[in-house]
């Protein structure tokens, strides 16, 4: 598949103060869909307004974005119920800021590391649902879509639990292979695929060699990404899926690397888009900037 056709199908992860700065006009000339990150400088340094005015480009150039929340510092099962609070309005915020750019859905972090929460995992476990319960309330505003993605958590018990506990369309998961292999090397994407599967809406595509998160080109190290691509074949499933490359020249290898699995796998065969500009249809995908 050539790269301009993988384009149109998958998003490409960017930093919102990043895409501003360096990437906005190469981003709209080649047609790339970003899945813009929000980080703390994003949020800090610029304003509604600004927002409003990078939708208006994507919406007069047909571009479609996605949102990734932040994450640094944030945990939303946090058991020091100021620091819970503090997580919520960053979270809300950034709902706030993806419905502005007519964003389709959003990724979040659930925040959990066994170092802290070691024996206060149920503890935990109830705060980060009465978090989403709130969250998802939020989110029915705009019918955004959260998807809670796999970071530092050992096996899917948690979210498995939580899908269990909230049965909303606007809650899915978010499969990160790479952080799966580095940070679940005792269980499987198997194991993964059947407890939360059936909620799988998002896919982060990144490289690693199993010892840390790399986010290399695909093919580049250990991730199994023709068994993910087999079983989503099986299954008819088409989700978001977001190239997620740290390094701008890992970009473009990496779209040309999801689009051999795609022609190989047959999936996400039709026009895909994640955003309330292009209709928000039930499943679709986004790309970064590495604009040569």
């Amino acid at each position: 598949m050539d790269v301009r056709e993988v384009i149109k199908k998958v998003f490409v992860a960017c930093p919102y103060d990043l895409l501003v700065a360096k990437y906005l006009d190469r981003l709209v000339e080649a047609g790339i869909n970003p899945e813009i990150g929000l980080n703390r400088a994003a949020i800090n340094n610029f304003s509604i307004p600004d927002f409003v005015r990078t939708a208006a480009i994507f919406r007069n150039n047909g571009i479609s974005c996605t949102v990734h929340a932040p994450f640094t510092d944030i945990s939303m099962g946090a058991i020091d119920n100021s620091v819970r609070a503090a997580s919520l309005d960053r979270l809300r915020a950034a709902l706030d800021i993806a419905s502005v750019l007519g964003a389709g859905s959003i990724v979040m972090h659930l925040g959990y590391d066994r170092q802290q929460y070691l024996g206060a995992e149920e503890q935990w476990l109830d705060n980060t649902l009465s978090s989403l319960d709130m969250l998802v309330e939020h989110a029915s505003l705009a019918g955004t879509r959260i998807f809670l993605e796999n970071v530092y958590e050992p096996d899917p018990g948690f979210h498995s639990r939580i899908f269990d506990a909230i049965d909303s369309r606007l809650l899915g998961f978010c499969l990160d292979l790479g952080h799966l292999n580095v940070f679940s090397p005792h269980s499987s994407m198997e194991q993964w695929l059947k407890g939360v599967g059936h909620r799988l809406g998002e896919l982060h595509i990144h490289d690693n060699r199993g010892r840390e998160d790399e986010h290399l080109p695909v093919g580049q190290g250990g991730c199994d990404f023709d068994a993910l691509f087999s079983w989503l074949e099986k299954r008819h499933a088409c989700p978001v899926i977001t190239v997620e490359a740290h390094d701008e020249k890992a970009v473009f290898p990496s779209l040309e690397a999801v689009g051999k699995l795609l022609d190989r796998y047959g999936i996400c065969q039709g026009p895909q888009r994640s955003s309330r500009h292009a209709g928000m249809p039930e499943h679709g995908s986004m790309p970064m900037p590495n604009l040569s």
